[in-house]
């Protein structure tokens, strides 16, 4: 009887913490959509899309948007009516789970007819699509030429006031410049999107799953096609083994150049590899594997292998960052407003707890509480009348 009173006890306080802890899991927040309006532009119909509606849109890029991390997209049209005559505009908002996978999405559908834009950090304008991504989204307008800049600017700058500033790979830093094929380099996050720029196999023989990002692009040297690939891994040790791995899978061997003493070159036959050639080439510096496919010889390989922008040092007097105490009369004050907090919350702890028990006392009672055959008295015997258990619970004089 005395362990059921008490997993009671314990589950009446547990309600009432329950009713006073602040919420430390984050609040559902509503997903950014499209504005209602902005400039002159109406939203008219506007839904969810996802599942099959995403898949027949995207056609073949769907699994790579879903690798990068789709979460859902939203579909609308834009409306004018005005002295400048009807127009439409049709709009759709994808979402992923952070900015990098927005940006991976942008590289993908980008097509050769975008020229780059200042209208977001990463965005894209043509005649009859824009591209921008913002944050962890990324917004897609088909037949925007009606839309002035100033209105296309309104509509960026609602849209980023519903999710926050995201943080974008910067791996395209390091691809080199010379015979670089504009608008033909692409953010890899998974096999999908690997499989479409280096067809080598179906799998993950790069190492997404130990934590690698990579960028490619297509280089055109004279008469050849390129494509050049740059994979980062989390440790040199990493990279290195990841680097011995492709060597055994794909039968590397090294090229006719000498090897220095600061990065591995090797050469790999391939059955079928891309562009029509059977030769990969790929080196190690640091935490950056480097692969091309494309050269017939190691002479043009080395060729681009010397143009990627990417260094590695190794320094003593690295800055560090170092912790800083706070003034001794900022962590008084902060003591004393850390333990009014806790007193106010044992407080408000405290009257919630007795609250919820004088209410089921009173609708139920004697059924929760108080009851007479859950409640055991230790007696010393010392008086000539033994003492009840319902003289301590009831509200009336005992006799």
């Amino acid at each position: 009887m005395i362990v059921r009173q008490t997993k009671l006890l314990a589950l009446a306080l547990l309600l009432g913490l329950v009713c006073t802890l602040p919420c430390f899991a984050a609040d559902a927040q509503p997903q950014p959509v499209l504005p209602l309006r902005f400039g002159n532009w109406t939203l008219g119909a506007a839904q969810e899309v996802s599942g099959a509606g995403l898949s027949d849109a995207l056609g073949d890029k769907f699994a790579i948007l879903v690798e990068s991390g789709l979460i859902g997209a939203q579909r609308g049209t834009f409306t004018r009516t005005g002295a400048a005559g009807p127009a439409s505009m049709g709009a759709t908002l994808y979402r992923f789970r952070d900015s990098n996978g927005a940006y991976a999405a942008y590289t993908f559908l980008r097509t050769a007819d975008l020229s780059s834009s200042d209208l977001t950090e990463k965005s894209a304008v043509g005649r009859e699509r824009i591209l921008a991504v913002i944050g962890g989204l990324l917004l897609d307008l088909s037949g925007p030429g009606a839309a002035s800049l100033a209105d296309l600017k309104t509509l960026v700058t609602l849209i980023q006031q519903e999710t926050p500033r995201g943080i974008y790979p910067t791996l395209w830093q390091y691809l080199p410049g010379q015979g670089f094929e504009r608008t033909s380099d692409h953010y890899l996050l998974g096999p999908a999107a690997l499989e479409r720029v280096f067809p080598l196999e179906k799998s993950d023989w790069l190492g997404f799953g130990q934590g690698a990002e990579a960028e490619s692009a297509r280089y055109h040297t004279g008469n050849e096609t390129l494509t050049l690939l740059l994979a980062v891994y989390p440790t040199p040790q990493i990279a290195r083994l990841k680097l011995e791995e492709l060597e055994k899978r794909f039968n590397m061997k090294p090229p006719a150049l000498p090897v220095d003493q600061d990065a591995s070159r090797l050469g790999a036959a391939l059955p079928d590899g891309p562009a029509g050639v059977s030769t990969l080439y790929a080196e190690r510096r640091g935490l950056m594997v480097t692969c091309v496919a494309g050269a017939h010889d190691a002479r043009t390989a080395r060729a681009i292998f010397d143009r990627v922008e990417y260094q590695t040092a190794v320094t003593w007097n690295a800055p560090s960052w170092e912790a800083k105490e706070p003034p001794f009369l900022v962590m008084i004050v902060n003591i004393l407003i850390g333990t009014c907090l806790l007193l106010l919350y044992a407080f408000v702890a405290g009257l919630l707890f007795a609250g919820v028990r004088l209410l089921i006392k009173r609708l139920a009672p004697g059924r929760v509480f108080d009851r007479d055959e859950s409640v055991e008295l230790l007696q010393l015997g010392l008086g000539s009348k033994p003492i009840q258990v319902k003289d301590f619970l009831s509200l009336r004089p005992p006799d």
